[in-house]
């Protein structure tokens, strides 16, 4: 007996097991339980009643059998069990909603954060590269080393208050391609200029004020023109001789390479650096240079045109040359030596009348027609040191053995080039001489008081008259 009611009772207890399999199924809170089904068995209804009592301690679900109340051993009670799953699924959906506000206030708030700094940054830049709110009608000076980079000219126009957002400004130059292409040098340039007008402004040589002005005398040398340039901080002398002896521009002005013989000349562009007055930049380069005064030789022998008889229809230098049969390089080397000779205009036409009469005996072996000879060396004061002037300016270490292979003491005809830079009136008058029967010139030299005077002589013993006239011997 007491056999079969303890199977009985383990029977209900096993029937009272919930598998958590099954959790999925219990309805959260709120939602609708199914019924009992109406055909149940009433019999069976009464007895499940009488299972309960009143109530069993918390947290404990008790079983009965319909014959004792053992309560030994403790088992889950399915409502309580039920109602602590949702209460928990209640906990995690309110925890995940309060997280999900939380991290979307965060969010949010970074947005605005970063919005209010983005915007701030955009307007502040945008007014800057419109020149918003910059100081009107103030003019700075700005100077720009050469081969400056992006951050050494931001800083310069910042120092100087054209601009007044860095990072902007570089930002801007970099998305427009401008962050190099700055001319070197100083500017004058007003605080209310915006962005690209600045960029377009210093990216010019145009707009600088660092402007030297030289004029180069007609006769000077390249070494003279050197010097100068020196002097004026627009280039070192070193720099721009070592230029004048490249071939660099023979591409761009053909008639360089009339030049055949650059071995035997000082310096290979003399005569072709045009004298004139010239702007430069203070620390321009030696190619710039030199490309505006071959630019002016260039403009003033090919391109325009020159009267040089009265009633004579003007032609260019080029074409004048081409008519005499003689080359730009003879034409060039007789005018220097016109230029250096001559004591003024007029004495220029003498002169090189003198200089076509003496190379004419050529055919003669050198002997004009009052049978004198050796006038094939046209004897020279001006080409006996060059490339210096006189023998006092020879470098010491030199004055003992300095013999110029230009001197034309010791050579016949012309030298090997010219031995300065002549003037167009000096040109002008290696192509149109004077007609004469002169072989001889000399001069009195100029005072303060009065001008150099010229003598001419047909023979030699006229010659030494000459010279005693001018105190010369």
């Amino acid at each position: 007996m007491d056999n079969e009611l303890e199977q009985k009772r383990q029977e209900k207890i096993e029937g009272f097991k919930i598998s958590f399999d099954d959790l999925d199924d219990i309805p959260d809170e709120g939602s609708t339980v199914a019924p009992e089904p109406e055909n149940l068995d009433s019999s069976s209804h009464a007895s499940d009643e009488s299972r309960y009592t009143e109530a069993a301690e918390p947290g404990e679900i008790t079983s009965y059998s319909e014959t004792s109340a053992e309560s030994s051993d403790e088992v889950l009670d399915k409502d309580e069990l039920k109602a602590a799953i949702r209460l928990d699924k209640k906990r995690s959906k309110r925890k995940a909603r309060k997280n999900r506000v939380i991290f979307r206030t965060v969010w949010l708030t970074m947005i605005v954060f970063v919005s209010i700094i983005t915007g701030e940054f955009l307007m502040v830049g945008v007014n800057d590269m419109l020149a918003v709110g910059r100081e009107d009608e103030k003019t700075v000076s700005v100077t720009i080393p050469k081969n400056a980079t992006l951050d050494q000219v931001t800083d310069i126009l910042l120092e100087k208050k054209v601009i007044g957002n860095e990072g902007f400004f570089k930002a801007y130059a970099t998305i427009t391609h401008a962050t190099s292409g700055f001319s070197n040098g100083t500017f004058e340039i007003q605080t209310n200029k915006d962005y690209q007008a600045i960029i377009n402004y210093m990216q010019s040589d145009m707009n600088r004020t660092d402007v030297v002005t030289i004029q180069f005398p007609e006769g000077f040398t390249i070494d003279d023109y050197a010097k100068l340039l020196e002097k004026n901080k627009v280039c070192s002398a070193e720099a721009f001789i070592k230029y004048c002896n490249s071939t660099e521009l023979d591409e761009d002005y053909t008639f360089l390479k009339g030049i055949t013989n650059p071995k035997e000349r000082y310096y290979r562009l003399e005569g072709y650096l045009f004298p004139d007055t010239y702007d430069f930049y203070v620390g321009e380069s030696p190619e710039s240079i030199a490309r505006k005064f071959l630019s002016n030789y260039r403009r003033k022998l090919y391109l325009s045109r020159q009267r040089f008889e009265k009633n004579e229809k003007k032609v260019t230098v080029e074409a004048r040359a081409k008519a005499a049969n003689m080359s730009m390089e003879e034409v060039l080397t007789m005018a220097s030596l016109i230029q250096a000779e001559a004591a003024d205009k007029e004495d220029m036409y003498v002169i090189s009348s003198i200089i076509h009469n003496r190379l004419a005996t050529k055919d003669t072996g050198g002997i004009n027609p009052k049978g004198e000879t050796g006038f094939l060396f046209l004897q020279l004061d001006s080409t006996e040191f060059y490339p210096y002037r006189s023998r006092s300016q020879v470098p010491e270490a030199l004055k003992s053995s300095f013999t110029s292979t230009y001197s034309t003491y010791l050579i016949e005809g012309l030298p090997p080039g010219p031995i300065c830079n002549p003037s167009l009136e000096a040109i002008k008058a290696a192509l149109n001489p004077d007609t004469t029967d002169y072989y001889y010139f000399c001069h009195k030299p100029a005072t303060d008081d009065s001008p150099a005077v010229a003598y001419y002589a047909k023979t030699n013993a006229q010659h030494i008259l000459n010279q005693r006239k001018a105190g010369l011997i």
